[in-house]
């Protein structure tokens, strides 16, 4: 696509810009790209406090993340005066690009959040974050289930980060929205339900749509379904396609059903929150929709902004499914850049902020239910962890898919995921033409990434 193309024609010169600025910068600035001076490095909780250290924090979110991130920090900071942690956050739809950046100029912040999709990527990259491995003697990760994080996150030498939470998908309810159409949430949709019930809204009220999906969403519907048709991810682990002519068709063709049949709101309508989720978007709010496809994690942020009764129920999953489908997966990975000059303050952090009991109070399941066994016991005990947050989890994993490889994530393949799923949802494309314009793009594609 030549849209495409040009987007990703300008993005390359950002990065090769930023590289070149990075190596042009004035002997005054300080210089990120060394390596840390040992001779000056703060070492552990003993030293924190001898030295002033200011630490840099990047993550995404709604801002009920945003807030309680900044309350541990300053926690933090007063219990170790002498350090300042600067907060770096904002929308999920830019952060990767922006971190790219960074990494490109060594100008990444000291402790970083990385999504579970960019992970296989970076590490190609030169791995340009600590290994988790080797600070296991300054921070406690007996709680972690460090088999689960190298699923997703590294291999038997490396392990990028720690996972702060495990994510399930499933469909976030407005309770009386459903109750006033007589549509009944349960465990055993499939497909076709979503349809059927999207038709008896449009039925009774052609201003409302049962569902939304945000960009993202639309890529794990793709995803999920073919591994529901066929057991593969997109991509296989050859760079070879995981799929057929007659999967993807499948595919587009529900996606330009669920248009059709207004179960979703015209792509048209939703182009200005596409990208945002559901506690900033209006049609939300007001009651328009129904049903949200949603990450278990942001399930607080978009309560706290919805003024009516929510409750989850289980992704579709056809009663014939090769694998479930459904994604189950770190929310994100808490990493330490390894041009940081504060490694071991950056640690001593990180183990505060998986397993200082203060910390965890505050920062409760904002980063969905703690991967951090200790923690999740703390918040079940005290009641912390919503229901419908627990919920979701639980029912995700009652039909949780394979997991998802290195050449499914890779952004670009995502990015062309999405804009076929845009040229189908505008109606420009047949399901048939776009199936085979997207196997063409795509195979050229992973041939240039393998």
């Amino acid at each position: 696509m030549k849209k495409r193309s040009r987007v990703i024609l300008g993005f390359l010169l950002v990065l090769v810009f930023s590289m070149v600025f990075a190596g042009c910068s004035p002997a005054s600035q300080p210089d990120s790209s060394s390596k840390p001076d040992t001779s000056k490095e703060v070492s552990g909780k003993e030293d924190v406090t001898q030295q002033t250290v200011t630490l840099r924090f990047s993550w995404w979110g709604a801002d009920t993340r945003h807030q309680a991130t900044l309350a541990a920090m300053e926690l933090y900071s007063q219990r170790n005066p002498n350090v300042k942690i600067e907060g770096e956050y904002g929308a999920f739809s830019t952060f990767y690009q922006k971190l790219l950046t960074q990494l490109a100029g060594r100008t990444a912040p000291d402790i970083i959040s990385v999504d579970y999709k960019w992970t296989h990527d970076l590490m190609k990259q030169g791995s340009p974050f600590v290994n988790m491995y080797t600070l296991t003697d300054k921070i406690d990760m007996n709680g972690f289930d460090l088999d689960f994080a190298k699923i997703y996150g590294g291999d038997d030498d490396y392990l990028i980060g720690l996972p702060a939470g495990v994510n399930g998908m499933g469909y976030l309810y407005n309770v009386e929205f459903l109750k006033e159409f007589g549509i009944e949430p349960n465990n055993e949709w499939d497909w076709e339900t979503v349809i059927e019930n999207g038709k008896k809204v449009q039925a009774a009220d052609p201003s409302k749509h049962l569902m939304y999906n945000i960009s993202e969403h639309w890529v794990y519907l793709l995803k999920t379904m073919l591994k529901q048709i066929n057991g593969n991810t997109i991509l296989n682990d050859d760079y070879s396609l995981g799929f057929s002519r007659d999967d993807i068709i499948q595919v587009f063709d529900y996606i330009r059903r669920l248009v059709e049949t207004g179960t979703v709101p015209p792509f048209e309508e939703g182009v200005l929150y596409e990208n945002v989720y559901a506690d900033q978007n209006p049609n939300w709010l007001n009651q328009n929709f129904g049903i949200f496809p949603t990450s278990s994690s942001l399930i607080p942020g978009i309560a706290a902004a919805s003024d009516f009764e929510l409750d989850v129920f289980r992704y579709p999953v056809p009663k014939d499914a090769v694998d479930p489908g459904i994604l189950v997966t770190p929310s994100m990975f808490i990493t330490i850049y390894e041009h940081s000059k504060y490694q071991d303050v950056a640690a001593d952090f990180i183990d505060f902020f998986f397993n200082d009991e203060e910390a965890i109070m505050i920062l409760k399941d904002t980063r969905g239910v703690p991967a951090n066994e200790k923690a999740k016991e703390m918040l079940v005990r005290e009641g912390i962890v919503p229901k419908q947050v627990s919920d979701m989890v639980s029912q995700s994993l009652t039909g949780a898919g394979i997991a998802e490889n290195g050449p499914s994530l890779n952004p670009e393949v995502i990015a062309l995921i999405k804009d076929y799923i845009q040229q189908v949802g505008y109606l420009k494309l047949t399901p048939e033409q776009a199936a085979d314009e997207f196997m063409k793009e795509l195979e050229a594609l992973a041939a240039s990434l393998k």
